[in-house]
């Protein structure tokens, strides 16, 4: 007998890993059922229009939403001492630019854009391209390589580090500690000892950049850490400490951990199951910026966003919310809906439409889309182009990381055949 909806929702929160692997079936009985869905807590939004409603719309809040149910409900089941934990990681994320709304968001977002504008991200590109170029050196001859350790998750990382002027020797360690706040989005935070666990990365994080800053405060540094540090200050158009913490953490946790994962779906997907679109970018590479956005729908890494209903009742697409609910925007499943997209369970790098939501929508949008969808063009036009008979090393099933909010590949072993120089 086949599970239920409910049941299978219970194991896509599970982080079960046939779910992971192949949420989309789901997705498609979640948008037939309606474009809200009532499961426990939550609030699902699957379809598109709706879900970009939720986002733009200042009525829904962002963040972890301390006190919505579900986390309400944790911190209920927790010790004293660990609930105290839970309330320290709740302020602490919700300090970023993502985790809060209205003037003080737009007060962050405004700090943060003086630094983060377009023009510096065109000038990163010749630096990324030889990041790319730099990683890849030490792997052309080597007969397999396992394609996110040896190479992709440096290479993100590496441009954030340098880009901040943090020493690019701390990133295994740096790698850790994002990856305890990012656990903290999609982690069971009813169980102890995840919530110690992420407690502890998190402020070992914190206390790395407060050393850090203070180290760098009136000394040489890159164009846009003097720019931050600059913006640091006490009056309400500059950084206080905590804002600058938090905005620089949201930094290198989502801008590294995202882009990975974007670029190691993208390669798993056409390797495995796309090899004719593969082929396409490799004879047509001025297709890949076009392809990206294709992918950022197809195998993005981000399914769903939490926010949080209003201190009033309100409607998504009709349907009546109570105040106060955790309201789940189910990206993954909005960006294959079928109202919007020709054949959306298809991938093809040459769609044009309407654009997807993979970055977000709204006041929220992603700060670093520009970055990511730069990073992801130069790996994938390096690799189409230098390897293109790259292909996977293992037949078996690609397994990823136990995390359904930011779906990701875990490992990926890839032989990168011989190499074309031109």
């Amino acid at each position: 007998m086949s599970a239920s909806t409910d049941e299978r929702l219970a194991a896509f929160f599970r982080a079960d890993q046939s779910l992971i692997a192949d949420p989309f079936e789901l997705y498609r009985e979640l948008r037939a059922s309606g474009p809200v869905y009532h499961w426990q807590d939550r609030i699902l939004v699957t379809h598109y229009e709706p879900s970009r409603h939720v986002l733009n719309v200042p009525t829904t809040l962002q963040g972890l939403g301390a006190r919505g149910p579900r986390y309400r409900k944790a911190i209920d089941v927790l010790s004293e001492e660990d609930g105290r934990r839970l309330s320290d990681l709740f302020d602490a994320f919700e300090k970023r630019i993502s985790g809060v709304d209205g003037e003080q968001h737009k007060r962050l977002r405004r700090l943060s854009q003086r630094a983060f504008t377009p023009r510096f991200v065109n000038e990163m590109q010749s630096h990324v391209q030889s990041i790319v170029d730099e990683m890849l050196e030490p792997l052309r001859d080597q007969d397999e390589i396992e394609f996110i350790g040896q190479f992709m998750y440096h290479v993100p990382l590496i441009v954030l580090l340098e880009m901040y002027d943090l020493p690019r020797e701390d990133r295994a360690q740096i790698r850790d500690w994002a990856s305890s706040v990012g656990r903290l989005i999609g982690a069971d935070l009813t169980d102890s000892a995840t919530v110690r666990e992420i407690h502890k990365g998190v402020f070992d994080l914190r206390k790395y950049l407060l050393d850090f800053f203070r180290q760098k405060r009136g000394s040489e540094t890159t164009p846009l850490l003097r720019a931050l540090l600059e913006a640091e200050g006490d009056d309400e158009d500059n950084y206080v400490q905590d804002d600058l913490i938090a905005v620089l953490t949201q930094m290198v946790v989502a801008g590294h951990e995202t882009t990975t994962h974007l670029v190691t779906n993208s390669i798993a997907t056409l390797l495995r199951d796309h090899r004719d679109q593969w082929e396409i970018l490799r004879d047509q590479p001025e297709r890949i910026p076009g392809a990206v956005e294709e992918l950022l729908r197809f195998c993005g890494p981000a399914q769903y966003l939490d926010k949080l209903s209003g201190e009033t009742v309100t409607e998504i697409a009709g349907v009546e919310i109570p105040e106060m609910s955790t309201v789940s925007v189910f990206i993954g499943a909005a960006n294959r809906d079928e109202a919007v997209y020709d054949d959306p369970d298809s991938l093809d790098v040459t769609r044009a439409g309407k654009p997807h939501l993979g970055f977000g929508f709204g006041p929220h949008h992603c700060l670093g889309a520009a970055l990511a969808r730069m990073e992801t063009v130069a790996v994938l036009t390096t690799l189409t182009q230098r390897f293109p008979s790259i292909e996977l090393a293992r037949p078996e099933p690609v397994t990823y990381n136990a995390n359904m909010l930011l779906r990701g590949v875990a490992a990926l072993p890839v032989k990168l055949g011989p190499e074309h120089r031109n």
